[in-house]
């Protein structure tokens, strides 16, 4: 697939203000949030929480998130990504001009996926369970900072990735309130 690098003075100016120094442990957390390790371990840690504070209620609300991270994942590296086949800054860029601090394949970068799993994963959680929406909101944030402060992905990406995560919830929790809706017509009555 041919890449195209294609950025406006904003996103470039955004991603340098974010792509600074900031020291090595602060390097060390960004690489840290943007493991699929972290990604994963921080999800099923949620859908715990829902599953002990929802019970049985709780499968909806898990069907949902299932359904929009296979749309995020599916529709976004299938279809977007190469529909947009954007260059990513590390391999967009000059050498000695910006910070590669973290690892990326020289592929499409638009949308950020870990921008759009992270806030299909927010939605989800805080349509199901408010009280936890600051802390997921604010683990999507930052997970998708660190991608911008690696260097693997522009200030655009992530979010364009934050808005189609937002969309796959949408998609998701529709979907998954649906099948409910079409399992409680078939259960005989209790």
């Amino acid at each position: 697939m041919v890449l195209s690098d294609f950025h406006g003075a904003l996103d470039l100016r955004l991603f340098q203000i974010v792509n600074q120094d900031g020291g090595p442990f602060l390097d060390a957390a960004m690489r840290a949030l943007s493991t699929r390790i972290f990604g994963i371990g921080f999800g099923v840690l949620l859908a715990a929480a829902l599953l002990a504070r929802l019970g049985r209620g709780a499968a909806r609300p898990l069907l949902a998130l299932a359904l929009a991270i296979l749309v995020c994942v599916l529709v976004g590296s299938q279809l977007l990504r190469p529909l947009f086949g954007r260059m990513r800054p590390c391999y967009a860029l000059p050498p000695g001009t910006f910070r590669f601090v973290g690892a990326a394949a020289n592929g499409p970068s638009l949308p950020s996926l870990h921008a759009s799993n992270m806030f299909a994963l927010a939605w989800v959680v805080a349509w199901a369970r408010p009280r936890l929406a600051p802390l997921a909101f604010a683990v999507a944030l930052a997970v998708s900072l660190s991608r911008v402060y690696l260097g693997v992905h522009w200030p655009s990406d992530v979010a364009a990735g934050a808005l189609w995560g937002t969309f796959a919830a949408a998609v998701g929790s529709a979907f998954a309130r649906r099948f409910e809706a079409l399992d409680l017509r078939r259960r005989p009555p209790d």
